[in-house]
């Protein structure tokens, strides 16, 4: 069951929403085992539209990873990059990378961190001195360490199959 945090990430005050101006049309969060050691990563792909209404511009998420009590164990704002130029007079930007670096290990050493679960962000843009956002609150559920890590104990796994997959729920929420 998806629960919403008490933390939330809070709307900006003042910010406009307005789908005509920036939309989101990917996003994604996920938990991943990154080789050559286990080396467990949440990573976030925000790939936004906004509208071209002048050269200077800002395009950001704010963004909050939670623990499996639903804690903040990560906040941060996070700039999109520019991409090119989009259909609809309007232009490109995205942001492709870890948000949180977790639990990982090697040969003979290990190193914890909190059992990132839960990822939520909001999407911005600002021009001409406006803040403008698409008004969604997006939450994305995350699978234990231990899923990740011991996935024969959660399901059979066949010769062959991939191990680590990064496993997606995603909740939009309108500001209310």
């Amino acid at each position: 069951m998806t629960t919403i945090p008490i933390d939330s990430v809070a709307y900006r005050t003042g910010a406009i929403p307005s789908l005509e101006m920036v939309n989101a049309f990917s996003s994604a969060a996920s938990k991943v085992e990154v080789p050559p050691w286990t080396d467990l990563q949440v990573l976030l792909d925000v790939q936004a539209w906004v509208y071209n209404a002048d050269f200077t511009k800002n395009v950001w998420v704010d963004v909050h990873v939670f623990d499996g009590a639903d804690q903040i164990i990560r906040s941060e704002t996070l700039p999109l990059r520019y991409l090119g130029p989009a259909g609809g007079g309007g232009d490109f930007f995205a942001f492709n990378t870890a948000i949180f670096k977790g639990r990982n290990a090697g040969p003979g050493w290990v190193s914890f961190a909190p059992d990132a679960r839960k990822v939520q962000y909001r999407l911005y843009y600002e021009v001409n001195g406006k803040v403008f956002s698409d008004g969604l609150l997006r939450q994305e559920d995350l699978p234990s360490d231990d899923a990740m890590l011991n996935p024969a104990r959660s399901s059979a796994v066949t010769a062959g199959q991939p191990q680590g997959n990064p496993v997606r729920s995603t909740v939009a929420l309108p500001v209310g």
